[in-house]
This record gives structure tokens, sequence and C-alpha cells, in this order.
């Protein structure tokens, strides 16, 4: 996915190559920090992102996989870059002798296989609530029957209905609505997209579920007075996730920013949760960008020798323990959407993996997007639900029935290109659903209204 260059009204154009592999006042910590390497390791010691906690991955999440042929193994090979095998297998990135390293069965080229272990039955935060619990039982009921319709919200001009023009073209509303915590701490008075989350509110209380993304603006710059000049590409800002002997740097100013803007989003996600809405929070995407090369600051080439996977982790797992445990937020389902296998961060901490593909070789094939999806399915131990989080040709849906590509969702981009008078949307590459640039009428009608396919007026009463 791309954007435009301009300050706040970034848009979506088509990537020119299918993403398969590719693609936060103050701060302060909860009590205890599940989920990262708090510990500070010295030239004898060693720790790994799951080390001593109770949000910790498993090490037996990838310790299963080919142990044959761990101790044999050198290296491992990570977005173009070598790294050591960790002498012991914590099931994931290490910090051994003051040097990074990974575990062998950590190592994309082992994970080869399909999942081993039975998918859970309830959410990975075991304290959501009842409404998250039923919704994910029943995103579970459907997963490899039917596919849930969804739309993104043009986050950035509050008067265009992206809902409305799916309903104006096929007759139906999306199951899922897309929205995004883009704009929000932007103080200009030009500024829109700040509604999203009254927005979300409103189509959750039609019967509709919800998605959340964050294109989350330089941290450094979120919370001062000059935060309506804060962007999220890795070109436009030097931020970069503080890391330090194997572990966030907790001491650094940029942790303290960092929590400062997570709290910033709890906010919102508190209002969610106070009127009873379940997100589906997808937070961090597309950490990898284009073969470890992140175009958004969380996955940036770093400037010292901590691997940027290793550093996303830290920040994911992070997150999860500051929304979760700290601001005791538990209506959030967690969508990964870091898109290679060495950006994962744990079974414990997702719910749904996702792959957002803009897929310039379809050319309205409508493809089920088959070897993506089971790309996907790898990333994880368990069995995780897979979704299609962004897109801009919409799978067929008997192409996927046929190919066994049984993603969850899909979630077409919105019209980035509009007459500023009118607000009218054609055909043009920047318009994902109006206009028949990439989907034609005959095919949005045809996918809004087969069987295997889930609208609003489908869903269940949760």
């Amino acid at each position: 996915m791309k954007h435009s260059n301009l300050l706040a009204i970034p848009f979506a154009i088509g990537i020119t190559i299918a993403l398969t592999a590719c693609g936060g006042s103050g701060g302060g910590n909860s009590s205890s920090t599940p989920g990262i390497a708090t510990s500070k390791a010295t030239s004898t010691s060693s720790s790994s992102f799951g080390t001593s906690s109770s949000t910790a991955m498993s090490t037996s999440s990838f310790s299963s996989a080919n142990s044959s042929s761990i101790a044999i193994a050198q290296n491992c090979q990570v977005d173009g870059k070598s790294w050591a095998i960790c002498s012991q297998n914590q099931g994931g990135w290490g910090y051994e002798n003051g040097k990074y390293c990974i575990a062998a069965s950590f190592c994309p080229a082992k994970r080869t296989n399909l999942p081993s272990i039975t998918g859970r039955t309830i959410p990975v935060d075991t304290n959501a609530t009842a409404k998250t619990r039923a919704i994910y039982t029943y995103l579970r009921s459907i997963e490899g029957k039917q596919t849930l319709t969804g739309q993104q919200d043009l986050t950035w001009k509050d008067a265009i209905d992206m809902a409305g023009r799916v309903h104006k073209d096929t007759g139906k509303y999306p199951a899922l609505m897309g929205y995004d915590f883009m704009n929000y701490g932007m103080t200009a008075n030009w500024i829109e997209g700040i509604k999203q989350t009254e927005e979300a509110i409103a189509y959750a209380n039609k019967g509709g579920l919800v998605t959340f993304a964050w294109h989350w603006r330089d941290p450094a710059l979120l919370n001062t007075t000059n935060v309506n000049e804060a962007r999220f590409y890795t070109k436009d800002t030097n931020f970069q996730i503080p890391v330090k002997d194997g572990a966030l740097d907790a001491s650094s100013t940029a942790y303290s920013q960092i929590n400062a803007g997570i709290d910033l989003i709890a906010i919102e996600l508190k209002k969610l949760n106070d009127a009873g809405v379940t997100v589906l929070w997808r937070p961090l995407h597309e950490a990898s960008g284009n073969n470890g090369d992140g175009w958004f600051w969380w996955g940036r080439i770093r400037t010292d020798n901590a691997p940027q996977a290793f550093a996303q982790i830290l920040l994911w797992r992070h997150m999860y323990d500051r929304l979760v445990n700290y601001h005791g937020l538990h209506n959030l389902l967690w969508v990964w959407n870091g898109q290679n296998a060495a950006w994962y961060p744990g079974d414990d901490v997702v719910d749904i993996t996702s792959h957002d593909i803009y897929d310039s070789t379809d050319n309205k094939t409508y493809k089920s997007q088959i070897a993506t999806y089971t790309q996907a399915r790898k990333y994880s131990a368990e069995e995780k639900l897979i979704a299609l989080s962004e897109n801009s040709y919409i799978p067929d849906p008997d192409k996927m029935a046929a190919d066994g590509a049984r993603w969850l969702w899909f979630m077409t981009w919105n019209d980035g290109n509009f007459n500023e008078t009118t607000l009218e949307s054609n055909t043009h590459q920047d318009n994902f659903w109006s206009g028949d640039y990439y989907n034609t009428s005959a095919h949005k009608t045809n996918v809004y209204n087969h069987a295997n396919m889930i609208t609003l007026d489908e869903l269940p009463t949760f």
C-alpha cells in the first residue's frame, strides 16, 4: 500500500507487485511488562522477547518445527542479512553474549509446514469481553465456509460515505467497515478523519463489525506543537523503535513518546469499549514493507545493529501489554499484519493474521490469491484465522472456494480520487471501489450477492 506525499491526506495507490512476502503524557510502564525482555543482558547473559512473562511467546510455538536441523544450522537469512543461530532455542529472536541471534526453529527458511497446533477457542486476551468472545467464536464458525465483505472508509474526507457507495452499487452494505486513527492528535482546523471513533460506533450500532488500523505519526512530534507536521513514512521521519541490549530501552525519550502515542489511542479504544464495540485491531500494519525495507517508521532499516523484525516484535508486544494490562482494554481482537515470517510476534499475542494485496498482475481475473493465503498460514505454529486486510481486486468467491483460499474477510481500499465539489469518484487508479479500474460493476454485484459472502444484513446479533 502506498499513500500520497501530502501531509494529512494520504491515499492508497496500487503497488506494482503482489505483497506476498513483504510488502506513545508520557512514559511509564505497567508494574509487569509481559512480552518484553526487560532485564539488561550482559556480555554473558541471554534473553529473548518471550522470556519470563505472562504474555511471553510460548517456546513450543516453533521449537517443534524442524528440530533436527537446529544443531547443524549456523545462520539464518532474514531480509537479505545473515543472523547467527541462538545457542538456546527460545522460539524466536534472542540476545546472547552482547549479540542478536535467532532461533533455528524461527528462521523463516525452516518454517515451511502448515500449523500443527489447533487454533484457540477463545481470544488471546483471556479477559476479553463477552461480546468480543462471541465475535471471535462467530469468526471461527465461518472460517473456510464464508467470507465477510469489507470496505475501508475514506479517513481524510468525512463527507464521503464509503459504506453508502457500496450499497448504492450492490444493494448491500459491507459486514465489516475499516477505520483508521491516522489523524488523531492533529490540531489544525482543516484536519478531518478525527470522527472515526464515532463513525465506527454508529456502524456497530447498525449491527456491523469494525476494524481499525493506525497510521501512527512520528511519536516524537505527536504530542507537541509540531504535531501537524508529524508523518509516518520512514523517508519523512528519523524516529525508530528504541532498543538496547535485546529489549525496549525504557530509559529513552523515544520510549516515553511511544507510550504517549499508545495512551492517546487508548482513549479512543476505551470509547469504543464503553459503547460495547469490539475492534478488530490492526496496528503496525505492513511492518516489513518490501523485503524488509519498511516504508513506515515501525519497520525502518535501523541505524544500530538490532534486527528490524525484532524491534517491531518488541513494540507489538509492548503495545499489547500496555493496552490490555495497563489500560484494561478487553474489547480488542489482535490482527497482525507484518507480512513476513521473521516479524511474527508470537501466537500468544495474535488472534488473526492478515495480508494486504495490491496485485498489479491480476488484470481483473480476480484471483483467489491462494499462494499468499497459504504463506500467511505458515507464519504461526497454531492455526490462526487469516484475513485479506487490504485489497484492490476482490477475489472471486468461486475461485476462493475452488482453491481453498479461505480468507476470513476482504477489505477493499477506499476512493482516493474525487471531485472536491461534488465528491464524486469515477474510474481512476486511486479509486478502489468506485469506477471499474479494479472491480467491474458486475463483479462487485456478484461478490456482494454471492452465497459465500456475508453482508451487513446477514450478520447475527452479538
